[in-house]
């Protein structure tokens, strides 16, 4: 076949074929299946897994209160929040990462974000940092990228907005008039910023899937993608340790709970995975781990069964707390606090107390999609599912 005809059958291709093939060349081949074998060659020798992603809650000061939040009850002012000081012994005790992600509460409200978001961006060499924020504050966003971006980090800069649905439903959410229109606002500024840096800034959009929103998700996802053509969108079922995490005895178990939002009715969660689908193929990414949460989230929750095991928490996962205590995941009670290991990180994950809440959950599983997203990508089901919904 002469070049001619091949650059005449790849023009024939929908776009849809050509992600798909794009996919399943780069992404599969490329990318998934060479992470899966070395993982599965890591626990055939009964090897602890590579940590690669960092959750830091910088802080648990919050300017919202939201309805679906699992973290509610413990935001508010709380004393011996580890400032940039601690953090300066702490960093370059941190492997090597792939991303970290930085949360809270609201975390532009520590005083010293950009400055830590710097330090632990260049003492870890991660890929991606990323800061996840509720929108409130737009100007203090497009400082935060300009400080970040401007301290050429190893990485990328990743922001994550919180948009919970229409105008109506996402204030009512956020306990705020003004919800939608700061985040919105946030949202347009780093569609600018992006134009700026194109290769050191990446954005999205992060939705909760709820008993509040799911009517609106088809809308919402129409209005992120002409408003804002340069960000991503990733939807995840509310979540809590009550409803969503299974086979985890009480005494390690964390109580992160959402005060008043559900899940949506059961009848309809089929009809709201179609709707996924249809954006996620829309937009090229239908089949890449994260978005492949949706459906296991559903199926767990139909059945309470544990399709695919947990090998990310506490081996390729980390979470640090704003006060220094360390677990192994969201969804466990601390192990420990770093000031007690000298803000060593090391020695605080390496301890018999790290690893004796490692074998606590290796036999939990749960719909959080942080972790949900890197076991599936880590098990043969994981890989099978992403190429039958080629």
């Amino acid at each position: 076949m002469n070049a001619r005809r091949v650059k005449e059958l790849f023009l024939a291709m929908t776009n849809e074929q050509r992600a798909k093939r794009d996919f399943f060349f780069r992404q599969w081949l490329g990318r998934y299946l060479p992470r899966y074998v070395r993982r599965r060659w890591q626990l055939l020798r009964n090897r602890r897994g590579t940590l690669e992603d960092l959750f830091v809650f910088l802080t648990n000061q919050c300017n919202a209160r939201c309805k679906h939040c699992f973290y509610i009850e413990e935001l508010g002012y709380v004393p011996g929040e580890l400032r940039l000081s601690d953090y300066e012994k702490l960093a370059p005790t941190i492997p090597p990462l792939e991303r970290i992600f930085l949360t809270g509460g609201e975390a532009l409200l520590h005083p010293e974000c950009s400055e830590i978001t710097i330090l632990l961006g260049k003492a870890t060499q991660a890929k991606r940092v990323a800061i996840i924020t509720n929108g409130f504050l737009p100007e203090r966003v497009q400082r935060f990228v300009e400080e970040v971006v401007g301290a050429e980090l190893p990485g990328c800069v990743d922001v994550l907005v919180s948009l919970d649905g229409l105008e109506a439903t996402h204030n009512e959410v956020r306990q705020s008039p003004r919800a939608w229109e700061r985040a919105n606002a946030t949202l347009g500024l780093l569609e600018e910023l992006r134009q700026r840096y194109p290769y050191q800034l990446e954005f999205g959009v992060i939705t909760i899937i709820t008993s509040r929103n799911w009517r609106e998700l088809e809308e919402l996802a129409w209005h992120v993608e002409s408003h804002y053509p340069h960000a991503r969108q990733g939807f995840e079922f509310v979540r809590g340790t009550n409803f969503s995490l299974w086979g985890l005895a009480p005494e390690y178990r964390a109580d992160f709970n959402p005060p008043e939002d559900s899940l949506p009715p059961q009848e309809e969660w089929d009809n709201i995975l179609a709707t996924l689908d249809g954006i996620n193929r829309r937009r090229g990414i239908a089949n890449h781990s994260f978005h492949l949460t949706t459906h296991f989230t559903v199926e767990m929750l139909k059945t309470k069964r544990k399709l695919v095991d947990c090998v990310s928490a506490g081996q390729n996962v980390a979470v640090l707390y704003a006060t220094g205590e360390l677990a192994v995941c969201e969804f466990s009670k601390p192990f420990g606090n770093v000031r007690d290991y000298d803000l060593n990180f090391m020695r605080a994950w390496d301890s018999p107390e790290a690893e004796a809440m490692r074998r606590a959950t290796s036999r939990c599983w749960c719909t959080h999609g942080c972790y949900l997203s890197k076991n599936i990508e880590y098990s043969f089901a994981g890989l099978r599912s992403m190429l039958r919904k080629l």
